[in-house]
């Protein structure tokens, strides 16, 4: 399974109509890309949108068992709809995914997922068709921003010894090691937890160790609106997390 990620981007971004990914589009550019650029080599895959968040595309092999002959593979090609792109972007996309396709239809043995193979074709295609295929790709801001999704956050807000504001938005398994590692943190003067529904921590990764980022009045708005939360020594010595003031029974 080949996804294309979150990474370095390679090239300035242009100022083109964003839009969100459609079966239309990604099957109207399959169909042009494998004509124009891999000489209509790939059979047509099964097609998918995808509200994901680790990815922006993926290519997915899956084999069928079979006693009698080889396993059947069937192939899926896939983009998420999560953010606003602009459409090269999108495109790029699609035909990086295509490109593990090829390797793996040719049964072509790279050094890795995005060995000197992926990156020989890759280097090719964006030279002959001017094209900004790169191994992975970083939202940008506006990206990021354009991620309208509910979700529930658990995010920390730190007041700093300078007295600046940073905000953790921490992953639910490690939120007591990030706790206790930033009761340690000589520069942390104040710490506070809060349970945030809405968007706008979407555009903050869920972290696993400790790490503080910067945020805007409507973030600290977010935060002002959400759940406070406290850490409560309950019975048998264990700590919990709990919305701050709750009765222990």
């Amino acid at each position: 399974m080949a996804a294309c990620t979150f990474g370095s981007r390679s090239h300035t971004e242009q100022k083109e109509l964003y839009m969100r990914a459609t079966i239309e589009f990604l099957e109207d550019r399959f169909i042009r890309f494998n004509r124009d650029i891999f000489n209509g080599t790939l059979p047509k895959p099964l097609m998918h949108i995808s509200q994901a968040r680790s990815f922006m595309g993926q290519f997915k092999v899956e084999r069928q068992p079979s006693l009698l002959r080889k396993p059947k593979e069937t192939y899926h090609l896939t983009l998420s709809n999560r953010y606003d792109l602009e459409e090269t972007t999108l495109e790029d996309v699609v035909i990086h995914e295509m490109i593990h396709y090829l390797i793996h239809y040719k049964k072509i043995k790279d050094t890795s997922s995005h060995g000197r193979h992926f990156r020989e074709l890759m280097t090719e295609i964006n030279r002959r068709f001017g094209r900004h295929i790169t191994v992975s790709h970083r939202c940008s801001k506006t990206e990021l921003e354009s991620d309208a999704a509910k979700a529930h956050s658990i995010v920390c807000l730190c007041t700093m010894t300078d007295g600046r504001k940073l905000v953790c938005r921490a992953s639910q398994s490690k939120v007591f090691e990030i706790h206790r590692a930033f009761q340690e943190w000589d520069k942390v003067e104040k710490e506070e937890w809060y349970w945030v529904y809405g968007s706008y921590f979407n555009r903050y990764r869920r972290v696993l160790t400790p790490r503080l980022f910067s945020v805007d009045k409507e973030g600290l708005d977010n935060i002002a609106s959400g759940t406070s939360l406290e850490f409560v020594e309950v019975s048998g010595g264990r700590t919990i997390l709990r919305p701050a003031g709750r009765i222990v029974r």
